[in-house]
């Protein structure tokens, strides 16, 4: 299923729900995942990630703009595209909030002019992490962001 609005665009699998938002000020939000969202949440889905259960996945991309703070291609954000996300890669360090069974992922790029983090949440059970880091890769992959 493709999801798309203020200029980005995303595939996610099936059985998954997606939504992209904008607050007036801040830049773009996109929130997926393999179980139900509820219309509000914070930029990195803290309450969604609260009720994760074994085998679930979670994607946020929150679109930062500050001309004064942050430059585009400059620093963190100097990748032109997300990274793929890899199993080695997820930790509990990189969680918002730290959960037990939790594990995250969090990257910074810029893409068409525009400064975006990438944070990914898994919590394995009976299903694999390296599947749920697959997923999580195919919906990365899928990332469009326009200018």
């Amino acid at each position: 299923m493709k999801v798309a609005g203020h200029g980005i665009s995303v595939e996610v699998p099936e059985g998954w729900e997606a939504r992209i938002t904008r607050r007036a000020g801040y830049g773009a939000i996109l929130h997926a995942a393999s179980f139900a969202l509820k219309a509000s949440d914070g930029d990195f889905g803290a309450a969604a990630t609260g009720r994760m259960r074994h085998g679930d996945a979670f994607l946020a991309l929150v679109e930062y703009v500050d001309p004064e703070m942050i430059r585009p291609g400059v620093g963190l954000y100097r990748p032109n595209r997300p990274p793929a996300p890899a199993l080695e890669e997820f930790g509990p360090m990189a969680l918002q909030v730290t959960r037990v069974g939790q594990l995250g992922w969090q990257r910074f790029f810029t893409h068409s002019g525009r400064t975006c983090a990438v944070y990914g949440v898994i919590k394995p059970g009976a299903e694999r992490p390296e599947k749920l880091v697959r997923r999580l890769a195919g919906v990365v992959a899928s990332l469009s962001v326009e200018a």
